[in-house]
């Protein structure tokens, strides 16, 4: 392909946070541009259990409507009178106001209804592409601005009012017909790269947990004398090992010592943090003179939401919530704490905390009782093997974990690009009119069976 060169000429556009354009593109208000502007806020619709997708602004993600991410229908019997406002057609502009504000798709699909927050925009016939519109909103230049329009402390969003003040950067419709059909095959590349990587990372997780399943549960030798353990989900276990009740190895402790300006620990699916209560971020609680004493080596267990809460022991003294669980091992010569970590975050990784649960999974209330935490049990191995368990852990998750940084890395890296990329079309920093020439120059060539 041809290297990509600015435009020959630019010009002031006038507005200082676009700043030059190339010399025939105009800076035009989204009214002078748009057949329509409809927008969808007022009364939630009656949700049901099948019918018609409601695409709401969760669904509007990343330049896409994605239909896996939240999936509520509305009775067909209503479809008109919640679309009454106008109906979309394929290829039209769907724009999220708020949570989150800013993100954008085209409509794919015609039978579809529309939610509050979601604003779906039309252009002009032969005056803008809704495609090239749609990577118009998703560049950064327009998202900066997009925010000095926002209103709102807890979730920021745009008035209808506001949206007439919005402006697009206008190169001709033949222009924004191959800007966008550009974009549209550079970002799926991109797209399908990171969908790799990220596939990569899902399958180096699972490996990251198989490997500490298997090696607290089965041990090192895979040739030592094996035995049932009792536990069902257990299964074998070492012959020279024991399975024992957490109850006789473990002591749980509540202690409540009010102090001034505590260290507030909170419990995160990354281990336990220091929580800064400055920022006002969070929950913050009136008072901590009720929270509990966490000492150094202190386990904390969320033991009141075991879908996706956690369990780590902690490297500094502080106070944590009174609904987490406290505990420690009552012998650390014969039981190492990190060996009883991976156990532990293997249960919850695997489910198994949940399993034993109790309350009321639909609201997150999922909880641990302390009787079934005495009760349940963990396979034991000799102190010295615990350690070299510990240590093959350690290896082998540095290794995983090395891998999974990168890959991460390169995501943040494509993620950029495809960003830079959308910025330099849409504001004609590169001038793509020689990749239309090639691209009418391969079609001609497919449809002469060249």
């Amino acid at each position: 392909m041809t290297e990509l060169k600015p435009y020959p000429k630019y010009k002031d556009s006038g507005v200082e946070w676009i700043g030059e354009v190339p010399e025939d593109w105009e800076v035009l208000s989204f009214t002078r541009v748009l057949e329509s502007i409809v927008d969808y806020r007022g009364k939630t619709p009656e949700k049901v259990s099948d019918g018609i997708f409601l695409v709401t602004a969760r669904n509007i993600k990343n330049g896409i409507i994605d239909y896996n991410v939240s999936q509520e229908f509305i009775k067909p019997l209503h479809y008109e009178e919640v679309m009454r406002r106008g109906k979309p057609r394929i290829g039209d502009v769907l724009f999220t106001t708020e949570a989150p504000l800013g993100e954008v798709a085209n409509v794919d699909k015609e039978h579809i209804a529309l939610a509050q927050r979601v604003i779906k925009f039309r252009g002009k016939e032969n005056i803008i592409n809704n495609y090239y519109l749609k990577y118009w909103i998703l560049s950064q230049g327009f998202q900066d601005n997009l925010q000095t329009f926002a209103t709102g402390s807890t979730a920021q969003g745009i008035k209808s009012s506001k949206l007439g003040k919005l402006l697009v950067m206008l190169p001709s419709y033949y222009e924004q017909s191959f800007i966008s059909k550009y974009l549209n095959k550079k970002t799926s590349e991109i797209d399908s790269l990171i969908a790799n990587k990220e596939k990569l990372i899902e399958l180096l997780e699972e490996k990251r947990q198989v490997v500490i399943t298997e090696t607290v549960t089965k041990g090192l030798d895979p040739n030592v004398k094996m035995k049932d353990s009792g536990i069902e989900w257990i299964g074998e276990i070492p012959e020279h090992w024991e399975a024992r009740r957490l109850k006789y190895f473990l002591n749980i402790i509540k202690t409540i010592e009010p102090s001034e300006n505590p260290t507030i620990l909170s419990m995160t699916q990354n281990g336990i943090k220091v929580k800064d209560i400055s920022t006002n971020d969070g929950q913050i609680a009136e008072s901590y003179d009720k929270y509990q004493k966490v000492r150094i080596n202190d386990f904390v267990m969320n033991q009141m939401d075991l879908l996706t809460g956690f369990v780590d022991y902690s490297n500094i003294e502080g106070v944590t919530s009174p609904d987490y669980r406290v505990f420690q091992l009552k012998d650390d010569t014969n039981y190492d704490k990190d060996y009883f970590l991976y156990y532990f975050q293997m249960c919850y990784y695997q489910k198994i905390f949940y399993g034993l649960g109790q309350g009321v999974s639909k609201y997150g209330r999922w909880r641990l009782q302390t009787q079934a935490f005495k009760d349940f049990f963990a396979p034991i191995p000799p102190r010295d093997e615990q350690l070299k368990i510990k240590s093959k852990i350690e290896k082998e998750l540095k290794q995983i974990n090395a891998i999974i940084t990168e890959m991460k890395n390169v995501i943040n890296i494509l993620k950029q690009y495809r960003e830079s990329l959308i910025y330099e079309a849409v504001t004609g920093k590169i001038d793509l009119r020689d990749f239309a020439e090639e691209e009418v120059s391969e079609e001609r060539g497919v449809y002469h069976g060249h």
